[in-house]
């Protein structure tokens, strides 16, 4: 074959070096893309479970005269497993109950779950992660801000105590680290007498207010909420949580 043929057909250094930057820059690109597409993954599989505490928590109310479950999981103090709907809305979940979520990278898992992390805190009140689901504690009737006010049996535990169940949170997404972790239940009554702007970071530190999009836990911040009539939603922090007197966990409040 002659050689300038052969020369005509052959890529140059220079050629070279231009496909490859190009096939970086395009690699580059896709970067981003697929996190986002994994992102999105992520945040539909958390709904998808979210979405499943909700039906067996249904199922749960329709055997108990519509009584909410209840939380049980401590932080830090005395708490009764047994009350956790971690373990009552067992027999009512069909299938296994997912109770990680996608968006969870806690370390406090145990090798229950197939993972090896740390307890939160430390000596007889070490504990790990069970649930990446909180229950909002103004339903609970023992961790309820109103049962603490005003004795057993004042709190609003019942679906009776309710005006319109699509306004009010029941399941949340936990703090993946911190005094809170472990729990099942977070103290919203503790965010109200905080300034506004200082709500989401003392609020992140018991629930993943920006668990869909990773963002500083400022007022945007967005995660994913379930709420009693049983749908789920991606919100930012401030359609749920104003102040004291606008929020869409007390159920007084309608």
């Amino acid at each position: 074959m002659p050689s300038s043929s052969f020369d005509a057909r052959a890529f140059t250094l220079i050629e070279l070096l231009v496909v490859i930057g190009i096939i970086s820059i395009l690699v580059g690109l896709s970067f981003p893309a697929i996190g986002m597409v994994q992102r999105y993954s992520h945040i539909a599989g958390d709904l998808s479970n979210l979405r499943g505490l909700s039906v067996a928590h249904a199922a749960y109310m329709n055997v108990f005269k519509d009584h909410f479950v209840d939380a049980g999981l401590p932080h830090g103090g005395i708490g009764n497993v047994k009350n956790s709907f971690v373990q009552t809305l067992r027999p009512y979940y069909g299938g296994v109950m997912s109770v990680k979520s996608p968006l969870d990278n806690s370390p406090h898992w145990s090798q229950d779950v197939g993972e090896s992390g740390t307890p939160v805190g430390s000596g007889a009140s070490a504990a790990y992660r069970q649930t990446s689901y909180g229950l909002n504690n103004y339903l609970s009737r023992n961790y309820s801000p109103m049962v603490a006010l005003g004795g057993a049996g004042s709190g609003v535990d019942s679906m009776n105590g309710i005006r319109d169940p699509s306004k009010i949170v029941c399941f949340l997404l936990m703090a993946e680290e911190g005094a809170f972790a472990a729990s099942d239940h977070p103290h919203i009554e503790e965010w109200c007498p905080l300034a506004a702007t200082d709500a989401p970071k003392f609020a992140s530190s018991q629930v993943a207010i920006n668990a869909a999009d990773r963002q500083a836990p400022t007022r945007p911040s967005k995660s994913n909420w379930s709420f009693l009539d049983g749908h789920v939603a991606t919100m930012e922090f401030d359609d749920v949580y104003e102040d004291c007197e606008h929020n869409r966990f007390d159920p007084t409040l309608q």
